[in-house]
């Protein structure tokens, strides 16, 4: 590869660290639209968030190209896939939240402490993620296989506690649908994020 086509690769490769830092900042709106029962912070950001995935859908093309000359950089050839499906759930996430803020839809203070707390994890998974783009560490990879793992058991934990509350009467139907679809919606970014670590970390 020459010199020149190899730095270009060096800077979508920061492109793609860029990308995904955002994303933690999206999730950390998402969690004070939340907690504040605002759509206002998610607004300022859906249009960032279609950009990105336009973005990252053009890099997936340019790196499996590049992976075709450099065998250095073939690990880098899936990333923004995982990226693209990170941001689609994301956007998937937002709509959802968007939907309970707009129609005053009441989840149980459980549902609520559960669900915060899980946007938390995630923030705490996605920041190391965008590190480990730039410099590949076994460590970070660890802490985000290990971060993912603990996101999905407490989602499904959480999924079987409302399923309990739902049979007792504690919430709505039309909430039960929105809060089962948030869980599945984070499992699904905590499992792309996890799929980044697990390349970059060999």
């Amino acid at each position: 590869m020459k010199l020149a086509a190899k730095i270009d690769i060096k800077n979508k490769i920061t492109v793609l660290h860029d990308i995904t830092h955002k994303t933690d900042e999206f999730v950390a709106a998402m969690q004070t639209a939340f907690i504040y029962n605002s759509t206002k912070p998610m607004k300022e950001n859906k249009s960032i968030a279609e950009g990105f995935m336009k973005d990252t859908g053009r890099l997936s093309v340019i790196f499996k190209e590049a992976a075709t000359d450099d065998e250095g950089l073939k690990p880098y050839s899936t990333v923004p896939e995982h990226i693209l499906m990170i941001w689609k759930k994301l956007d998937k996430l937002s709509d959802l939240m968007d939907k309970k803020i707009r129609e005053n839809i009441l989840f149980s203070d459980k549902a609520v402490n559960e669900t915060v707390y899980l946007l938390q994890r995630l923030v705490e998974m996605l920041r190391p993620t965008a590190d480990i783009i730039l410099a590949r560490n076994t460590f970070l990879s660890k802490y985000i296989q290990e971060s993912q793992a603990n996101i999905e058991k407490m989602a499904d934990e959480y999924a079987t506690l409302h399923e309990n509350r739902l049979i007792a009467g504690e919430c709505l139907h039309v909430a039960s649908s929105i809060y089962v679809s948030m869980l599945e919606a984070i499992k699904g970014i905590a499992w792309h994020t996890k799929e980044i670590a697990v390349i970059l970390g060999k």
